[in-house]
């Protein structure tokens, strides 16, 4: 949601799961006020501020919080879900930036919505030749990656000697991942690697990286801005379908969350002189333009929202 505050003027106030608030504060505008929530899965405190302010509106992107909740606020609100729902009330539209979103009415549908921050960088082709070595393959599976999906990758890689000695492992670690350990044992078995840590977005990374290994989400999606192709691996069930829309958009490759059919899959990206992935890259580009926020805020102002 940082992406679309740039789009907004004016002050905004947030609400935050509880006991996030001195991990999230800094990232918001000193212009803005941010409120802790009572429960993961309310809007309690955020209905007792806004009160009966008729120039309000509520944009909600917490798969916690349930649709339900959001109509009885009875303010214009804009909801943003990963899963075909059918919005009831002409005051609340609702946002599915995935692949293959169902168009239904109130509803933004499909990857044009996605809300990135594009760091003022804008698109460059991506250059795909034979000759690079090593292969820097970006690993990266959010902020806190509790099942340390990182470490799977990284194993795969490990399973196809070719692999182990052309790719370089360019892993990316999120603040509160507590893995560290197993990750850099795993790291030390490669001739080259590198970790990176402190680094909010994919569009700042400090390495040019050719291929990735990660989960889908807004990190995907900036891999796809940067034309960076992915193979997909899902962190849950529900997950997996996200993973293969984005397969069958032509935008990443699926694997299954096992060692040999994720090298199985850089094996197919990298093969033909990376034939695979620049059309995913090419796709990928083609669908993430950037221009996400703009067309959500344009949306907002010919619905009388926001302006």
């Amino acid at each position: 949601m940082l992406a679309l505050r740039k789009g907004l003027k004016g002050p905004v106030k947030w609400f935050v799961d509880p006991g996030t608030i001195s991990v999230v504060k800094e990232r918001f505008s000193k212009t803005d006020d941010v409120f802790e929530e009572v429960m993961i899965d309310s809007i309690v405190k955020l209905k007792s501020i806004i009160g009966a302010d008729t120039d309000s509106f509520i944009i909600c992107d917490s798969y916690k919080v349930r649709y339900e909740e959001i109509t009885a606020a009875d303010v214009p609100a804009v909801y943003f879900h990963d899963s075909d729902v059918r919005s009831s009330s002409e005051n609340v539209m609702i946002v599915n930036c995935q692949p293959r979103a169902k168009a239904y009415k109130n509803c933004l549908s499909g990857p044009a919505f996605m809300p990135i921050d594009t760091k003022g960088k804008q698109q460059v082709k991506a250059a795909f030749t034979s000759e690079s070595h090593p292969i820097n393959c970006l690993i990266g599976f959010g902020a806190v990656d509790s099942y340390n999906m990182t470490a799977v990758a990284l194993n795969a890689l490990l399973f196809d000697q070719k692999l182990k000695e052309n790719v370089q492992p360019v892993c990316l670690i999120g603040p509160h991942f507590q893995q560290c350990e197993i990750v850099e044992t795993l790291l030390s078995a490669f001739p080259q690697s590198k970790i990176i840590r402190n680094c909010q977005s994919v569009l700042e990374l400090p390495v040019l990286c050719h291929i990735a290994i990660g989960a889908p989400g807004v990190s995907h999606a900036e891999r796809l801005y940067a034309g960076i192709p992915t193979v997909l691996v899902p962190q849950s069930k529900s997950h997996r379908s996200l993973c293969m829309n984005w397969h069958y958009e032509g935008c990443a490759l699926y694997a299954r969350p096992e060692p040999k059919h994720i090298a199985s899959q850089i094996n197919a990206l990298i093969a033909n002189k990376f034939g695979l992935a620049r059309a995913i890259s090419h796709q990928g580009q083609r669908l993430i333009d950037g221009k996400g926020v703009s067309r959500i805020v344009a949306e907002l102002n010919r619905r009388g929202y926001y302006s």
